[in-house]
Formats: structure tokens, C-alpha cells, sequence
């Protein structure tokens, strides 16, 4: 299992939300990364999609865990893809390649969409902050 969580929505530290608040205490900020993916607009927040392309990225921040199995409880809940949520779960949470921003890539955890994206507004920027 991955030490490291990738997060690119609502649980960043500079949306200040209360889940948020929960990633800082169980795990510890290490700095900005991206995925290889798509980023979209679902509403209120946002959700990543892979992609194969190297110009596909989604911006966000690292987090090392410190307390896996509680804080896996509480955003697989916040995320709505625990098992007390009804298949298909809009979200499902697997590990993927991240890259640093020293260029390093790393193993992490990441809550990536799991619908159809084809309604969706895309944030061609990759990065949630620019459109909040």
C-alpha cells in the first residue's frame, strides 16, 4: 500500500474545508505534484479522469500518510465509494504514478472519477484553483 495521497479538489489546504482539515492531521503536507489525467467541473468540485497523454495533467498537492486506516475511512466516506454507497460509486480510489515537482514520481493514492465524463465541463488547466 502507498504512503503518499495525491489530492486535487476540495481537500487541498488552500480550499480550507473541513476535510481538508482532516488530511492535515493524519498526514503531512509535501508539496505540489500532478497526474496524468483530465480535470472537470462536477458541480461544486471537481473530478479527475486518466489519461495516457503527456499534455493531460491535473494539478494538485502530495500528502505522506501518517494514519491510514482512519483517514482512508473518513475520505472514502467524504468521497461517497466506501461499501455503504450504492455501486456505481462516483469516485473510486487506486493508486497512480505522480510526479513531483523535482520530477520525481511516486506511487500515491488518488480519488479518480469513475462516470461518464462526456457531459462535464473540462478545466483545461488542470488545476481546480483556477476556476474557484
Amino acid at each position: 500500500m502507498s504512503e503518499w495521497l495525491f489530492v486535487y479538489g476540495t481537500l487541498r489546504r488552500t480550499i480550507q474545508s473541513p476535510m481538508a482539515a482532516v488530511l492535515g492531521r493524519d498526514a503531512i503536507y509535501a508539496g505540489r505534484a500532478f497526474m496524468r489525467g483530465r480535470l472537470y467541473e462536477v458541480g461544486p468540485y471537481p473530478a479527475a479522469s486518466e489519461s495516457a497523454a503527456a499534455d493531460d495533467k491535473v494539478f494538485g498537492e502530495l500528502w505522506r500518510i501518517r494514519h491510514p486506516t482512519p483517514l482512508f475511512k473518513q475520505l472514502d466516506d467524504y468521497e461517497e465509494c466506501s461499501a455503504q454507497y450504492p455501486q456505481p460509486h462516483e469516485y473510486v480510489r487506486k493508486v497512480l504514478p505522480v510526479t513531483r515537482d523535482s520530477g520525481e514520481i511516486l506511487l500515491a493514492w488518488c480519488y479518480v472519477y469513475n462516470l461518464d465524463t462526456g457531459g462535464l465541463q473540462r478545466i483545461t488547466s488542470g488545476d481546480y484553483l483556477d476556476v474557484i
